[in-house]
């Protein structure tokens, strides 16, 4: 073998080496890339356990929830009287029917139809301790067969308002268009306030 042949056999084996290294260090970075990182500040990758938890007060997300100020307010028992006689709640108010009379109306404002109807002139006495707001007293009549007085603004008509204080008292006048054949023989309902007991008074006029 000449010196040349030497030298080229050497150069070629060399190549070799080298490209078997390069060859390995490619796997080896190849391998590190595939590998699943982990996380920061964990040693062990495998899922964690849950449990459901249920809600405290039981329930699904299905369910509709009513808010305390939406709730309706429960019908209170009615105290029945005879309609010359007043009405003695339990809450320590009286009601009393002072006059029931038929009217014949005047239509006054927009909608309202003139006829034959009823005006209930209405007493209030405060038996309690405290001051009571009457803005919002309900007054309702039915007639002989069961026709719904349409409550009117005709006059009479001057309905409760304001205050009334303990121990005293205040009147108002509520009328209603009805048929004439229904007046006779009626029911009339009285509320002070949403949820207080209810005074029915029922006779003929």
């Amino acid at each position: 073998m000449t010196m040349g042949n030497k030298y080229s056999s050497v150069l070629g084996c060399g190549r070799t080496v080298l490209g078997a290294s390069a060859v390995l260090v490619a796997g080896l970075l190849l391998a590190g890339c595939t590998s699943e990182p982990i996380a920061d500040g964990s040693q062990n990758s495998d899922p964690v356990a849950t449990a459901t938890v249920p809600a405290p007060g039981g329930g699904t997300v299905d369910d509709v929830v009513v808010a305390e100020e939406d709730q309706p307010v429960p019908a209170a028992a009615a105290v029945e009287t005879p309609l010359d006689r007043p009405a003695e709640l339990d809450d320590g108010m009286v009601i009393a029917v002072t006059e029931a009379e038929r009217v014949e109306t005047k239509a006054e404002t927009p909608g309202e139809i003139a006829g034959p109807a009823v005006a209930v002139r209405l007493k209030i006495t405060n038996g309690t301790d405290s001051t009571v707001d009457l803005s919002s007293v309900m007054v309702s009549l039915t007639g002989a067969d069961g026709a719904f007085g349409q409550p009117t603004t005709s006059a009479p008509a001057a309905p409760f308002s304001g205050e009334i204080a303990a121990g005293g008292d205040a009147v108002g006048t509520y009328v209603f268009g009805i048929p004439a054949e229904q007046r006779d023989d009626l029911s009339i309902t009285v509320e002070y306030v949403a949820g207080a007991p209810v005074a029915l008074f029922v006779g003929e006029i």
